[in-house]
């Protein structure tokens, strides 16, 4: 039987081991952790347990497909809940926004910032329903081409019309007049690591997709959804190897041959898929003549996202009347300078930040009574050093006393438990380079098939899945580049049978 060695049980991995192994190839998985689901896999606190990655869900019916394409049903390993309002936005002048799939109670507020803002919201969302169309199946939804392949005269006069040379940010100002809206509408940049006047428009879709689809929270929060995906794996046939960490691909002749774990056994496979951050991966996993183009100059010459500043607190309070996601913006966003818009600037005066709140809808992560808070701040990453062993106290004072902006008062007095994270926790408990936790930022030199390929170009049989290569990072995206990489696999190792990709499109083939 064809064998498949797959390096981290991130949800990429498992979701690419999940169709490789419904089409009938043999599949291990080697995780150096001792739970599933890579930067997803959660933390314990005592009886405090919070999610570690990413917190919001998107686009339900990939999972769905996904399952459905293995034979499978989602709703039998995991359970969504989805939320209202999605996201609420606070900003520098102490208004407020509540985005929400509840499209005439969003443009009543709206209303309350402009009265012809409503109709402007209709004509975005009307275009972007064209929009999903033309740009979602091409772009993301099938497997990369090369770049000339994106030439085809009428994918391209389809996407004219969209202007996609735009930023995000001139894009939104098109529609909507008001600076508070613009950045409501483009906080998903920071999905990438990114300010909306560098960001293409084309991720304007993003916007829409949790507009028309809705925000997400699995039941259990992001570990079940983790675990549920190893269940899957698991019931498909796939071996799950815990802290089994893996020391080098194995490459003999230009063609990856297997594993050499860090405890000195060799593994055999037909084909290897790597499953962890790009960037340590080529430096630490793949031998020096099997590294190809992605040498340590390719990677400095590369932009990397910023990192992340995190707090999680276990508080012995809940807060009902706040929702489960809520952002500040800083008038700090609206500078454009270079340094600032890259989060490359650690902001110690007001910086924007991020805050989870899921006891509300997931009681069960905290004791009675009490609450579980994600605390999230864009910071420089590890190019531009931050002494965190001196700043570290400090900012977290900054950022506790921050967090009254959204409504948390006096959280100090009701923390229980606490753990924090820096740029350099990034680098050395995930393995994350240079701390970037968005991974290669999507700059125009950076997108779809300017990114890392799937196949790797150094070794034949090497494949990667993640946020480094198309389409890019996010878990929507990522879901997408496992069912790219089951079919390139499929292409070069040929499957025992079909490989379930579900809706490729001709495109891609």
């Amino acid at each position: 039987m064809t064998k498949i060695a797959v390096i981290g049980a991130g949800p990429g991995g498992m979701a690419t081991a999940m169709r490789l192994a419904a089409a009938g190839y043999q599949v291990s998985i080697y995780e150096a952790a001792d739970r599933v689901g890579g930067r997803m896999r959660g933390l314990e606190l005592g009886p405090y347990q919070f999610d570690t990655g990413p917190t919001i869900l998107q686009v339900p019916h990939l999972y769905e497909q996904l399952f459905q394409d293995c034979g499978l049903r989602f709703a039998d390993y995991v359970r969504l809940i989805r939320l209202d309002p999605n996201t609420r936005i606070r900003f520098w002048d102490g208004t407020h926004l509540d985005l929400s799939s509840n499209l005439p109670a969003f443009k009543a507020q709206l209303a309350q910032f402009g009265p012809g803002l409503p109709a402007a919201f209709e004509r975005w969302y009307a275009e972007h329903l064209r929009k999903e169309v033309v740009g979602y199946g091409p772009y993301l939804g099938t497997p990369v081409r090369s770049p000339l392949g994106y030439l085809r005269p009428k994918e391209v006069a389809a996407a004219l019309p969209f202007r996609p040379w735009e930023s995000l940010y001139t894009h939104f100002e098109r529609f909507f007049p008001d600076e508070r809206l613009v950045y409501a509408m483009g906080y998903q940049a920071k999905y990438l690591g990114m300010h909306p006047t560098a960001c293409s428009s084309v991720f304007s879709l993003v916007t829409f997709l949790e507009f028309h689809y809705g925000i997400w929270h699995p039941e259990g929060g992001f570990r079940a959804l983790a675990r549920g995906l190893a269940r899957a794996a698991e019931d498909l046939g796939v071996q799950i190897h815990l802290g089994r960490p893996v020391h080098q691909v194995l490459v003999e002749g230009g063609r990856a041959t297997g594993l050499l774990l860090a405890d000195g056994e060799r593994v055999a496979a037909d084909a290897v898929l790597v499953n962890a951050d790009f960037g340590h991966a080529v430096q630490h996993l793949l031998p020096a003549q099997a590294r190809g183009p992605y040498t340590d100059r390719w990677l400095e010459r590369k932009e990397f996202s910023c990192s992340t500043f995190m707090l999680y607190l276990g508080v012995n309070r809940r807060w009902e009347h706040l929702p489960h996601h809520q952002l500040y913006l800083s008038a700090h966003i609206r500078r454009h300078d270079p340094l600032w818009a890259r989060s490359a600037v650690l902001d110690e005066e007001d910086p924007s930040f991020y805050v989870c709140n899921p006891t509300i809808v997931d009681p069960a992560n905290a004791p009675p009574g009490h609450s579980t808070l994600f605390v999230l701040v864009p910071i420089p990453n590890l190019r531009y050093p931050v002494d965190w062993a001196a700043r570290k106290g400090p900012y977290r004072e900054l950022i506790l006393r921050q967090l009254a902006k959204l409504g948390y008062d006096g959280v100090e007095n009701h923390i229980v438990a606490e753990h924090c994270y820096t740029a350099e926790t990034w680098r050395d408990e995930h393995r994350t380079y240079l701390g970037s936790v968005f991974n290669l930022i999507h700059s125009w030199n950076q997108l779809g098939p300017l990114r890392p390929h799937i196949r790797h170009r150094g070794a034949r049989g090497l494949y990667w899945i993640g946020g480094a290569v198309h389409p890019g990072s996010g878990l929507m995206t990522i879901l997408e580049a496992a069912k790219s990489a089951a079919h390139f696999i499929g292409e070069d190792v040929p499957a025992p049978k079909p490989i379930p990709t579900g809706a490729l499109q001709e495109a891609g083939h």
